[in-house]
């Protein structure tokens, strides 16, 4: 596995170089945003794991295709990832996502493994302005979508609109695995 830290510098690289480029300050990226200036500077110092939503925010003030805040540079039009290559991420301790099609640049969606252990009763709240999808590889998942609460089991998918809050956690005492799409 990739060290985590090195996907966090990596991340916190672009969205620097990004923001630089357009002449932005961290204020100014942070009305865009929502998002405080003291967590955007943590966050592009890579002092921080942050969700997947904030980088979709973040992606989304800056212009700037969320799958290339993931990628390699340089243009690469198929990704093949082995398992052991996965690049590994922390977001809460709800999950941990695994980004398995990181080499691929200018991406319209962005695929992760994400690992739900068990334990967890009340998980981060997540928004954020595009689609996703979650299929179940293993373990049961209580997915919770505004009001409404889901069970979903191997096998089962769920896509939606990301723009009403939403959050799973594995339900038992069994670690959960999906696929997580967001487009």
């Amino acid at each position: 596995m990739q060290d985590i830290n090195k996907v966090e510098k990596l991340v916190a690289k672009k969205i620097h170089d990004a923001r630089s480029q357009k002449g932005l300050t961290l204020a100014q990226l942070s009305e865009r945003t929502g998002i405080s200036i003291s967590m955007l500077s943590k966050i592009e110092n890579a002092k921080v794991s942050s969700p997947v939503s904030t980088y979709a925010k973040i992606s989304k003030a800056l212009e700037f295709p969320m799958g290339k805040l993931f990628s390699e540079d340089g243009a690469v039009p198929i990704s093949l990832v082995k398992k052991e290559e996965r690049k590994r991420y922390t977001r809460s301790r709800a999950y941990i996502g695994e980004s398995i099609a990181y080499k691929k640049s200018n991406k319209k969606m962005e695929p992760f493994i994400h690992v739900y252990p068990p334990g967890f009763s009340n998980p981060a709240l997540y928004q954020h302005d595009n689609e996703e999808l979650i299929f179940v590889i293993e373990g049961t998942l209580e997915f919770r979508y505004g009001e409404t609460t889901y069970i979903l089991t191997p096998g089962d998918c769920v896509y939606f609109d990301a723009d009403i809050e939403h959050t799973a956690r594995a339900l038992g005492d069994k670690t959960a695995r999906a696929l997580v799409v967001e487009a």
